[in-house]
């Protein structure tokens, strides 16, 4: 039974997570990848060639120009590429008269030199990228010429084989030769396309030179060589500074010079015959960043040169000024005769494209050809994408476009001069970009079956959790949840995934994916509802006895932290509502606390100088305590690009905090005193409780562990943000691995002997005489109450001792804390991790307040150890602040990669999946540490009143006075039904009702988490169409998503924590049985 609740919150954490997966395939569906590809026949001016370009072979395609789509006019230069990531159209533009340039300021004076020089043969554009601005959805945009998918962004470490068209594979078929250096994003995209690569990993960002030393290194070399046509050079230093240090350090000075120098030798180096662009694949903000949709991490730098040929100009019709990142797809595949991808919608600028003489065709012919050409390619995949794809367009745009055209094919067949050219491409560009923006404003097909069927099935678990479970008590669990019923749920909901696997597309479902979740999910639900029908009389008698308006501020609490979803603005300002309600629920707590203290402790008369000495006084000044902290978090909180005043987003740097700025020398120390203080805290805490006693495996890391750990992060956080140069990397990364394999080392410990115990032998030869089938643990407690009294026979006979059974369950929960909270505060920012340990505070504070106030409100043992719903939100809300409190931001831009390699250097592995864990355990930070440490809300109390036992004392509540000679014992009784001075080991005698509590505290948390994401959801869907909705709306859903795929297995984790503890606590006492027995 104990491991049966375990298997039930995984089944309805599956049933959680595959309704937000499923609803999330129906909102962030992006367009339908085309596996089709573009031919062509290539015309050559070689006679010996298949297609051999003659006057008579230009008359007829002039005939009828519309017959002209399969053919691809000369080759015109050879190509080099050279891609600085996160190249900012700021970096490349000369400011004349600059007494005092920032540090990217007139760094690439190559460029103006060549402007200067050669106007008509150089080009300098503002490159504009479509978000989001990740380097792997911009490569893919550079090559296929389509718009990325928004989901797409999550796939950043782990780039997936191009499957559509693109202009590499028709270079590659058209028999070009391609040579790659750098990046290896690329050869991860393009396996086996390249005559030549020389590919290095692209995550390390705190190496700023390795790369491109690699590529400086063979350069050269291919430069030198002619067996190429298209030369690719992807540089990372740029974009890693960035990410580092920020585009205003000087760092970044000596990047852009080490880019100025490249660009001038490939200059140098380059022929007659190749056309070379230098450009940028995004931009950066003020702090480095980049993945959103703002100008700064939008608008890259493109420039281009020609020794010999000059460039087309104005009377190409091309835009001079910008040039959208999928224009440069077709464009390529006109300097190199190629067919243009399939799904490309960019257009051909001739301002880029070499100005050569085609034999037989006039300019205006060269340019109308080429540009009849893209509108057809354009033309024939978006009417076919929407013809496949019916209702993801207006159908009277639709018509509309067509019809616009279909004048034009009749229009291009009366060109005959370069008037009628310049009139026809204006009306032609106007019509291809009308579209492009078709396709921006609705590429993202809503599906409404999968959006609905995902809210419903996220719903069922919470509505039937919130009957079966919240209206259960928890001794009735192992009546409702047994063992052979839930192992049939299991083979049930096998057999409907199977089932929905094989018969998806009988019931008309798109995917595999789909059917398996529809089915399963169906399946649980019908499950259920059985369940909760057959025991609904129990069900409707609990309910019953629950008052109406209970909870009500508390109600009002949880219902305005899950209404934020729904109001773009409260989502901007989501961390100060969150601190405002987190206030509230502590202010509820000690509000409910001064209550009782006034009508127990002065229900006579109130006396001052008894109310300064009370208990009460003290935990209100620590609920004082806690608001303090929560507003102190205000100066950690990093603010959003709609908040005016952001620092983040500011073109210069100014006042306020950015995690990527260089933070002062105090922002560290502080960051190091704060840990030191919890370290040594929790250490001092664990001792006075007795669980440092001892030579087992836990309490030997517990005692040695935080302490190494706690030198190993502060070392990190001072070495890692030091300006000291001559630190080798390697160093600062071993103290990350030092934390990493501590906490793996407490998995395996507590995983074999969890328990911080001491059991100190007899001195004596009496025993304490039992029968074989009693249990020890009374009799032990009876013998310690009568020493307590002061019975000197009883003291004369001594009995076994345990260090540390008082907080058997939390010592160990609170020991595997510390060392998870070390494994998140070195991934952390200094500053964060500030924040971090201030949660901990609260939460702390949070614990004590509840654990009086409970003792005091409770009647029985299942009352004492099941948690106030107010406390309940506390935690639950405190959770998702420290998100926020953390130095966190629900936007794409501000997701913190640099902890992907924190303790990871190119020596030591490049796992996407390790990357991935540490970017999750970063951001996620708050939500997983205080729900795998959930189990503290049952056990708090109990040890706090073993630890303290002159609380019982103090917090009595009987109506009469009570005798000073009353033992703490008899008042424990009288009060809650059982003895408190017992601890935890209490917690062991009713087990059923502590593991029932345990999973219901759980299931209650599942609930929360799940309203949480179910509204965020349901925002998104009365939100889809909102102007929003993908900068705020979509990427606070996919937040709350990830959290709740995170918070869910953490929960799990938690109660697991709970299981070995009380399993290794069964197998203490019966060993202490058998060996009193004997």
């Amino acid at each position: 039974m104990k491991f049966t609740y375990l298997f039930v919150l995984i089944w309805l954490a599956f049933l959680i997570s595959s309704g937000v997966l499923l609803f999330s395939r129906g909102f962030l569906l992006a367009r339908v990848s085309k596996t089709e590809t573009s031919t062509c026949r290539r015309l050559s001016t070689n006679p010996n060639a298949e297609y051999v370009l003659t006057d008579e072979v230009v008359n007829e395609i002039f005939k009828d120009i519309n017959a002209s789509s399969n053919l691809c006019l000369p080759q015109k230069s050879k190509v080099i590429v050279l891609v600085v990531d996160a190249l900012k159209y700021e970096f490349g533009l000369y400011k004349e008269n600059a007494d005092d340039p920032l540090p990217y300021e007139n760094k690439l004076l190559v460029l103006q030199e060549l402007l200067q020089q050669s106007p008509d043969h150089a080009r300098l554009m503002r490159f504009r990228a479509d978000p989001p601005t990740t380097t792997l959805q911009r490569l893919k945009g550079l090559t296929t010429g389509s718009l990325p998918t928004f989901i797409d962004i999550g796939s950043n470490f782990a780039s997936p084989e191009i499957n559509e068209d693109n202009v590499i594979d028709q270079i590659v078929k058209s028999d070009l030769p391609v040579v790659f250096l750098g990046d290896s994003t690329w050869t991860d995209l393009y396996p086996r396309r390249f005559k030549r690569s020389y590919s290095f990993p692209s995550f390390d960002i705190f190496d700023l030179d390795s790369v491109d030393n690699q590529i400086l290194k063979h350069l050269p070399k291919e430069l030198a060589s002619d067996d190429w046509q298209v030369l690719v050079a992807h540089f990372l230093g740029v974009d890693h500074c960035g990410h580092k240090h920020g585009p205003l350090h000087e760092e970044m000075a000596r990047k852009l010079s080490e880019m100025n120098e490249v660009i001038r030798s490939v200059v140098a180096g380059m022929d007659n015959d190749t056309t070379l662009f230098v450009m940028g694949d995004h931009g950066m903000t003020a702090s480095g960043d980049h993945g959103g949709d703002t100008d700064d991490e939008t608008n890259a730098l493109l420039f281009a040169y020609s020794k010999k040929h000059r460039f087309y100009g104005n009377e190409s019709g091309s835009d001079s000024e910008m040039l959208q990142q999928i224009d440069l797809v077709p464009t390529l595949a006109t300097i190199l005769g190629v067919p243009i991808p399939y799904s490309n919608l960019g257009l051909v600028n001739f301002n880029i494209v070499p100005d050569l003489q085609v034999p037989h065709l006039s300019k205006f012919q060269t340019l109308l050809l080429h540009s009849w050409q893209n509108a057809q390619q354009i033309y024939q995949y978006f009417f076919q994408y929407a013809l496949e794809n019916k209702r993801t367009f207006n159908v009277e745009q639709m018509d509309q476009l067509e019809t616009e055209f279909i004048l034009l094919t009749h229009r291009v067949q009366n060109i005959y001069n370069e008037v009628a050219y310049k009139s026809f491409i204006r009306d032609l560009n106007i019509h291809l970009r009308d579209i492009l923006g078709t396709c921006r404003e609705i590429w993202i097909r809503f599906d409404p079956t999968q959006m609905s069927q995902g809210l419903l099935f996220s719903f069922l678990p919470l509505f039937f959790i919130f009957l079966l479970v919240n209206n259960s008590r928890p001794a009735d669990y192992a009546h409702i949840f047994k063992g052979k019923e839930v192992f049939y749920t299991y083979l049930i909901n096998l057999a409907a995934g199977v089932f929905g696997y094989r018969y998806f597309k009988t019931f008309y479902f798109k995917t595999e994916e789909h059917g398996v979740i529809f089915f399963t999910a169906l399946s649980s639900a019908l499950i259920l509802a059985f369940h909760t029908l057959r025991h609904w009389t129990k069900i409707a008698t609990n309910w019953s006895e629950v008052k109406r308006f209970a909870h009500m501020p508390t109600r009002l609490l949880l219902f305005a932290s899950v209404g934020v979803f729904f109001s773009n603005s409260f989502v901007i300002q989501e961390a100060k509502i969150l601190s405002y309600l987190l206030a509230a629920s502590i202010l509820l707590l000690s509000y409910e606390l001064l209550r009782l203290s006034a009508r127990l402790e002065f229900r006579t008369k109130f006396k001052i100088s008894q109310f300064l000495r009370s208990t009460a006084l003290r935990l209100i000044l620590a609920s004082i305590l806690a608001i303090c902290l929560i507003r102190f978090t205000y100066t950690l909180f990093r603010c959003r690009e709609e908040q005016g005043n952001c620092t983040d987003f500011a073109n210069s740097g100014g006042a306020g905090f950015s995690i990527k700025k260089p933070g002062t020398g105090k922002t560290y120390i502080l960051a190091v005193v704060v840990l030191v203080v919890y370290t040594t805290l929790t250490r001092l805490y664990l001792r006075s409780c007795g669980n440092l006693t001892g030579n087992s495996p836990n309490v030997l890391l517990a005692r040695y562990g935080p302490t190494v750990a706690s030198i190993c992060a502060g070392g990190h956080v001072l070495l890692a943000n030091s300006s000291i140069k001559n630190i080798q990397r390697t160093h600062i990364d071993a103290m990350a691995l030092v934390i990493y394999g501590l906490l793996l080392l407490q998995i395996i410990v507590v995983t074999w002997a969890p328990l911080m115990t001491f059991v100190l032998p007899p001195r004596s030869s009496h025993t304490v005489t039992i029968n074989g089938s009693e249990s020890i643990v009374p009799e032990i407690f009876k013998k310690m109450k009568r020493m307590y009294e002061g019975d000197d026979d009883e003291r004369r006979n001594q009995i076994p001792v345990v260090y540390g059974l008082a907080t058997v369950y939390s010592s160990i929960v609170i020991a595997f804390g510390v060392f998870l909270a070390l494994v998140m505060i070195v991934i952390l920012e200094p500053r964060a991790s500030i924040g971090m340990v201030v949660c901990v505070a609260v939460g702390s504070i949070l614990l004590s307040v509840h654990g009086i106030l409970r003792y005091r409100t409770a009647t029985s043992f299942e009352s004492c150890v099941q948690p106030t719903f107010t406390a309940l939100v506390g935690w639950f809300l405190l959770a998702h602040f420290c998100f926020f409190a953390t130095s966190h931001q629900t936007t794409l831009s501000q997701i913190e990669w640099r902890a992907a390699f924190v303790g990871r250097t190119t020596g030591i592995g490049q796992s996407n999946f390790i990357s991935g864990i540490l970017v999750i355990l970063n951001t996620f930070c708050g939500p997983i540490f205080f729900f795998c440490m959930y189990s503290l809300l049952s056990t708090e109390t109990f040890s706090l009143f073993a630890l303290f036992p002159n609380l019982i004392r103090s917090c009595r509540n009987s109506s009469g006075k009570t005798d000073a000679t009353t033992s703490i014992t008899d008042l424990a009784n009288e009060a809650v039904g059982f003895d408190m001075t017992r601890g935890e080991l209490t917690l062991y005698e009713y087990e059923d009702v502590f593991l029932g509590t345990g999973f219901k505290l759980a299931t209650q948390f599942f609930m929360l988490q799940g309203l949480k994401v179910f509204c965020a959801m349901m925002a998104c869907t009365i939100h889809c169409r909102h102007l929003m909705v993908w900068k705020i709306f979509a990427p606070r859903f996919i937040y709350e998503a990830l959290a709740t795929f995170v918070s869910l297995p953490a929960l799990i984790v938690g109660y697991l924590l709970v299981l070995r503890i009380h399993r290794a606590v069964d197998t203490l006492i019966k060993r202490i049985n058998k060996e009193k027995v004997h």
